[in-house]
């Protein structure tokens, strides 16, 4: 079971992953990469002081394992998350934009998927 510290940061994470991902909406909408440039910097933030600091050290042994493993695919998946937002940022053609908007809405949706397997731990 998930401790409650951790509970709260993953239901957190989730509520402002899904947010993203509507503010994402439709790659074929045309967003101002600005926009979301500084929408995935204060996801950013809060992922870096709310989730990389989690230790297994408030779990049950029974499932730290299991949990340190998610949570390793996690952080490799925002890392991947980071790089795609750089390549958005460099990308100058609108079908080249779509792409990279419709390659951030998926990593976001893996991210969400992880934080589900998370949250069903919890209890």
């Amino acid at each position: 079971m998930l401790s409650p510290s951790h509970n709260r940061a993953y239901q957190d994470f989730l509520i402002l992953l899904t947010n993203f991902k509507s503010f994402l909406g439709n790659p074929e909408e045309k967003k101002a990469n600005s926009q979301i440039q500084q929408k995935f910097q204060e996801l950013q933030h809060w992922f870096d002081k709310n989730v990389t600091d989690l230790d297994e050290q408030e779990l049950e042994k029974a499932i730290a394992s299991r949990w340190q493993s998610v949570q390793t695919e996690i952080k490799r998946e925002f890392k991947l998350l980071t790089t795609d937002i750089l390549f958005l940022k460099s990308a100058r053609q609108q079908s080249t934009q779509t792409k990279r908007i419709q390659s951030i809405s998926d990593r976001v949706t893996k991210l969400i998927g992880y934080c589900q397997v998370m949250l069903a731990n919890s209890g």
